[in-house]
């Protein structure tokens, strides 16, 4: 396409935004699935690009060659898809699917499924080799868009104009990702888009065009990978989902789901004909005291049931076979919920007594106003972060003592709530305990429910509304009584309980983890090397847009962290809630054209309202109605982002420098990423006096922008 002036400079800035945000969300999603380490830590992609692009704004050339970025990409493909293997003490080991996984000798940082090594040193050493490998690929793949990036705003005449433009187009790539995960297209798809609208703005020379070649076939390569086995693999909106036949004593128990390639769950035939017709007799007695329906063993009669996190159905399968009249299944996966429908043995979702529910937790109590006899919380160690801006995770609201009050009020005066939880670090079942304990009044009953043929065991926790009706039952039943007996918990009290402000469930105590520390000191000290060598003589840093970057990324965590409590940690709601900062920024554009307001006085506005979202809770709004509380605790999260955007705009009018005031604030954002992990120790509302403190900053440097 060939267009003059104006017209080709903006189509070429379209498809650079579009390509940036929408490669970024796809490399966010896809290496936190096939690196396990990428998934406790998944802002580190996050802060590869924006370092990435950040250090390429400096160096704009609107001009600049993209080969770097195909290669790249090429690279990080191919090393995650091959079947590489390196021996490690005697077992073989993929050196950048696995060895991220050695840094769970980092004991304080919640990583499951440990690689456990003799040698702490050579474990961490191979650990952050390959972890920063896969981080420096995609810092690399950035740079060259980034240069395209600052080359393009500086060429256009209409500031405010361009900078819409480039909101508008990264939030088309935010959408269309969205699509094609709602859709569960596989990543490859991803990657071609992301090849095609390479292609499209690149310089057609012959290096780019071989290393397009070369990406071409890195993403067919992975289109035809073999299944490893599974018979069906779906890419939903939150995972990675593989199902495969489970088979033992030489008869089909029914499939097994693995998420983001790890064994989750189980889809089990634990019913009476198929128990007395297995190969080993399996008893149907011993089956009420597994997991699933042990609940209703102790709560008799059940008619109203809510299971919350009903995955692929053995929940509800335990419910129906003890003869509930209506069990309400919740479960914030579509694509397990759909796994389950169609493979699960015992069908239980297409039993006219299930309702399904798609939702977060959280949400639904707050719609919900139904009153149950049986409330159980199934196995929701889902272990997936809940966005890539912050390191709260789908599960941590679900396990809070706010999470536990609502599901207590969700309770009849006669019911009883239960909790399945594993986990091979005690305080981390001590802490549900002390949660239920404080959200009850009373200590929860807890004890083990052993690993075997009826489930996958854990520690199972039971709270009531009337604790000494509950221990009646228990003791009116002798063979429950014995089995509490015979089992105990081995739970260790918390150092802290987990709240809505600090839900943290994997972490011991207020700190921030060794692992998190490592990367963000060699991350600070790559930074601080790279932006030596790549700030063009005779330019320095924007230490305004510096600061509004790092507090503006800051601000979003705030946002989406909030928004997950208000709505639900669901993808969608993740989605609207970006959605909704870029289109505020669009607006703070718009309103700056009109009205040019006074830079002081923006300023006074936007830090007042971050000290009035610090100040006001948002439990305050719980007295209103649904659609009350949305506008009105979404006015109070979003009114600093409006604010933030008016003085970002107003500022990036008037500089004379573009591309070092982008490449300045988006390096300022990659440190505000780091910074995030404060929250560890400060509580999340607490992040935002450190908001306030850089947008304060900013205002004592805007001089000679």
């Amino acid at each position: 396409m060939s267009l003059p002036g104006r017209g080709r400079g903006e189509l070429h800035l379209v498809l650079v935004s579009f390509l940036i945000l929408f490669l970024e969300i796809s490399l966010v999603r896809y290496l936190s699935t096939e690196i396990r380490i990428f998934a406790y830590v998944n802002n580190l992609v996050l802060l590869s690009c924006f370092l990435g692009m950040g250090l390429g704004c400096c160096r704009a050339d609107s001009e600049a060659p993209l080969t770097a970025t195909s290669a790249s990409l090429c690279l990080t493909l191919l090393l995650i898809t091959l079947p590489l293997s390196v021996p490690f003490e005697g077992k073989p080991l993929h050196p950048f699917r696995d060895a991220p996984t050695l840094l769970s000798v980092f004991s304080d940082s919640p990583i499951w499924y440990e690689v456990r090594s003799g040698s702490v040193l050579l474990s961490t050493v191979l650990g952050l080799c390959a972890t920063l490998a896969m981080f420096l690929l995609v810092l690399i793949a950035f740079i060259p868009l980034g240069r395209r990036l600052g080359g393009l705003m500086d060429a256009q005449s209409h500031v405010v104009r361009a900078y819409s433009v480039n909101v508008a187009a990264g939030l088309a790539g935010l959408w269309i990702f969205g699509a094609l995960s709602f859709a569960s297209w596989p990543p490859w798809t991803w990657f071609a888009m992301a090849g095609v609208a390479l292609a499209a703005i690149s310089n057609r020379s012959g290096r780019e065009r071989l290393m397009l070649g070369a990406l071409a076939c890195a993403v067919a390569w992975m289109g035809f990978q073999p299944s490893s086995g599974a018979e069906r693999t779906v890419w939903s909106p939150y995972q990675k989902l593989a199902v495969k036949k489970l088979v033992a004593g030489g008869m089909d128990r029914g499939y097994l789901l693995n998420v983001n390639n790890v064994g989750y769950m189980a889809l089990l035939n634990l019913s009476d004909d198929f128990l007395r017709k297995s190969p080993d007799r399996l008893d149907p007695a011993k089956r009420a005291f597994g997991q699933y329906d042990i609940p209703y063993r102790i709560q008799e009669n059940a008619k109203q049931v809510l299971i919350i996190g009903a995955g692929g159905g053995n929940d509800v399968a335990g419910a129906l076979r003890n003869g509930a009249q209506q069990v309400t299944a919740d479960e914030i996966a579509p694509g397990i919920l759909s796994l389950g429908r169609e493979y699960h043995p015992e069908s239980p979702y297409a039993d006219p007594r299930v309702k399904v529910v798609v939702d977060d937790a959280r949400a639904f109590f707050r719609r919900d106003q139904a009153q149950y006899d049986v409330i159980s919380f199934g196995l929701l160690d889902a272990h997936t972060q809940a966005s890539s801006y912050n390191n709260t995770r789908i599960d941590h609201y679900v396990y809070t003592v706010e999470s536990f009050c609502e599901a207590r009020d969700r309770l009849d005066e006669r019911g009883i709530l239960t909790v399945s939880f594993e986990s091979p670090r005690p305080w981390i079942t001590g802490r549900i305990g002390a949660n239920l304990r404080e959200a009850f009044g009373q200590e929860p009953v807890s004890f083990r429910i052993p690993a075997g043929h009826y489930g996958w065991g854990g520690t199972l926790f039971v709270a009531a509304r009337d604790p000494e009706r509950l221990r009646r039952l228990i003791r009116n039943d002798l063979a429950v009584e014995r089995f509490v007996e015979e089992h105990p918990a081995s739970l260790q009290p918390p150092q802290l309980l987990s709240r809505d402000d600090w839900p943290y469930l994997y972490l011991e105590g207020r700190g921030i983890p060794r692992l998190h520390l490592s990367l963000s000191a060699i991350l600070l000290l790559l930074f601080a090397g790279l932006f030596r060598g790549a700030m063009p003589r005779g330019k320095r840093l924007s230490l305004h847009f510096f600061f509004l970057g790092a507090a503006f990324l800051l601000l979003e965590f705030q946002n989406i962290s909030k928004s997950a409590l208000l709505f639900g940690s669901t993808w969608l709601v993740s989605s609207i809630t970006i959605s909704a900062i870029l289109a505020l920024i669009l607006l703070a554009n718009l309103v700056w054209v009109r009205l040019r307001p006074r830079r002081s006085v923006v300023y006074i506005c936007l830090l007042a309202t971050v000290l009035a979202a610090y100040l006001v809770p948002l439990e305050s709004f719980n007295s209103v109605g649904q659609i009350s509380r949305g506008i009105l605790a979404g006015g109070l999260l979003n009114l600093p982002i409006f604010f933030a955007g008016l003085v970002f705009i107003g500022s990036f009018q008037e500089t004379r420098e573009r591309d070092v005031a982008l490449g300045s604030n988006l390096l300022g954002a990659g440190v505000g990423g780091v910074v995030e992990s404060l929250s560890f120790v400060t509580g999340i509302s607490a992040l935002l006096v450190i908001v306030a403190a850089f947008y304060a900053l900013s205002w004592a440097t805007r001089r000679g922008i």
